[in-house]
C-alpha cells in the first residue's frame, strides 16, 4: 500500500513540474521514461538543448528524440533514483534550458 501512495505522490510531482513546459509524462516504468510536448515539433532548438543537458547527467543512459512526435525516451539507472529530490535535478536542467531558450 505504501508504495501505491508513494508512486501516485511522485507522478503528481513530476506532472506539476512539467506541466509548466507543457510536457506531458505519456509512460513511465523504472529505468524509462517517455515524455511528450508539442514544442518539441516545431522547436528543433530546444529538443537538441534539453537532449544535451540530460544526456550529461550522471545516472542517464541515454535521450532518445523523435521530432515528429515530439516525444523523448530517458533510459536512465532506476537502481539510483529512488526519491524526488534526485527527479528534481532534471527538473532544473529543463528550467535552465527553458529559460534560456526564452529569454533570448
Amino acid at each position: 500500500m505504501f508504495g501505491k501512495i508513494t508512486e501516485y505522490m511522485l507522478n503528481k510531482h513530476v506532472e506539476r513540474k512539467l506541466g509548466k513546459y507543457d510536457i506531458k509524462m505519456v509512460h513511465f516504468i523504472p529505468g524509462r521514461i517517455r515524455l511528450q510536448s508539442p514544442r518539441w515539433k516545431t522547436n528543433v532548438t530546444l529538443i537538441e538543448k534539453v537532449v544535451k543537458e540530460l544526456h550529461a547527467q550522471p545516472l542517464v543512459f541515454s535521450v532518445q528524440p523523435t521530432p515528429v512526435t515530439g516525444s523523448l525516451v530517458i533510459a536512465y539507472d532506476a537502481s539510483y533514483i529512488t526519491n524526488i529530490q534526485e527527479l528534481d535535478s532534471w527538473f532544473r536542467v529543463l528550467d535552465q534550458v527553458y529559460t534560456t531558450e526564452y529569454m533570448k
